[in-house]
C-alpha cells in the first residue's frame, strides 16, 4: 500500500477508484443531491490531484482540534 492509497501497490491504477467514485455520485444523484464533498488530509497531495481529475475541486481548508494549522482539504464536485 502507498501512504495515500488504501489499495495495494499492485490493485491501484486499475480504475478501482474511479468506479467508487461513481457509484457514490450515482447514488447522491439518486437521492436528489446537487453535489458531492470529501475531506482528505493536507499531506496527501496525490489524492488532491485524483480527486481534482475527478471534477473536485478545494472548497475549504480546516484544522482539526489541536492543531494551529489546515490539516485537511474539502473538495466538492457538482453532480447535477
Amino acid at each position: 500500500m502507498s501512504a495515500s492509497s488504501p489499495l495495494p501497490l499492485e490493485r491501484q491504477g486499475q480504475g478501482l477508484g474511479r468506479r467508487l467514485m461513481q457509484a457514490a455520485e450515482d447514488l447522491a444523484r439518486s437521492r436528489g443531491k446537487a453535489a458531492i464533498e470529501l475531506q482528505t488530509r493536507v499531506e496527501l497531495t496525490a489524492n488532491h490531484a485524483a480527486f481534482a481529475r475527478l471534477g473536485f475541486h478545494e472548497t475549504d481548508r480546516t484544522a482539526h482540534d489541536g492543531h494551529d494549522r489546515p490539516t485537511s482539504v474539502t473538495m466538492r464536485k457538482t453532480i447535477l
